[in-house]
């Protein structure tokens, strides 16, 4: 008999455990997968763009906290490139802004239900008349309203999220690793702070009359390969003179919390496909915190 509740209890055990494990594999599954879309990406802000007559203005915000309405998109785009070049999958959390540079962490409370869950920004939308952002299928169905279609949330900024290079290696910097959530949780309650809508601005001619809108001619974008920042000039100047052999490496000074840092890149170039080969031969010289800037 005891034989017998000894073998029950081991039985109870592993019932246990293999659930808790198969959840393990699929969310270390899900992570390589997110690594593996996101290669490549790069960080992007973007200049004002125009979109069925209404203008955008993309910009860094960290104090960003918005409410408003959650849409969802999947399939029609599964597979595309991002407006930040990673690749969209409808099974990661992820999400698309108007305005927020990519990529960024983001949270996203759905106010109708408590649910709420850390999402990627990696691309652009949604277009529709106050839609605050489009989540992707799988986040659309953890937040609750995948079925409705659209959702009363808050967007939060929380921190820029982690690029990967061309081979899907973390680029080290002050980026946790993380690529999925595992699960939505209700928050504390907290105070909501609304942004100030941006103003619209209208052109006229001399006589008061609205000209026809015309898309205005942008400049060329350019791109550039971070190589790593730095506190001493003396640091930078050692990595310029290491990988000077790659390109046009430069050292540039700017300012950062007050403190002043020396920043090496090299470029510009004319193409992301450029940038690209650029990343390679700096990956191929054995340095791997490189990533693509885009002016």
């Amino acid at each position: 008999m005891m034989r017998f509740f000894t073998s029950l209890s081991v039985l109870f055990v592993l019932t246990a455990v293999l659930p808790a494990c198969a959840q393990l594999q699929f969310g270390a599954e899900l992570a390589k997968q997110g690594k593996r879309t996101a290669a490549g990406g790069i960080y992007k802000v973007g200049k004002p763009y125009k979109i069925a007559g209404e203008w955008y203005y993309p910009r860094e915000n960290t104090k960003y906290d918005n409410i408003g309405t959650a849409s969802w998109y999947g399939p029609k785009f599964q597979g595309r490139r991002t407006a930040n070049g990673e690749i969209f999958d409808m099974n990661l959390l992820t999400a698309a802004h108007p305005t927020l540079p990519m990529p960024v962490m983001v949270q996203v409370t759905n106010l109708e239900n408590g649910r709420s869950m850390k999402l990627r920004v990696n691309d652009r939308g949604p277009f529709k008349k106050n839609r605050e952002i489009d989540l992707s299928r799988r986040a659309a169905e953890i937040l609750g309203f995948k079925d409705k279609g659209t959702a009363r949330v808050r967007v939060k900024y929380l921190h820029r999220a982690p690029l990967y290079n061309q081979r899907g290696q973390l680029i080290s910097g002050n980026e946790s690793d993380s690529f999925v959530f595992d699960k939505p949780y209700t928050p504390t309650r907290d105070r909501y702070v609304s942004a100030a809508p941006v103003a619209q601005v209208e052109t006229k001619s001399l006589d008061g009359q609205n000209l026809p809108s015309k898309l205005s001619v942008l400049p060329k974008q350019k791109y550039y390969v971070q190589l790593g920042v730095f506190s001493r000039r003396d640091s930078a100047e050692a990595l310029r003179n290491k990988l000077g052999q790659i390109g046009q490496v430069e050292v540039s000074e700017l300012t950062s919390g007050g403190r002043q840092l020396y920043r090496v890149r090299v470029g510009p170039v004319n193409s992301r496909v450029d940038a690209n080969i650029l990343v390679d031969d700096v990956l191929d010289n054995g340095h791997q915190d490189a990533f693509i800037l885009e002016e």
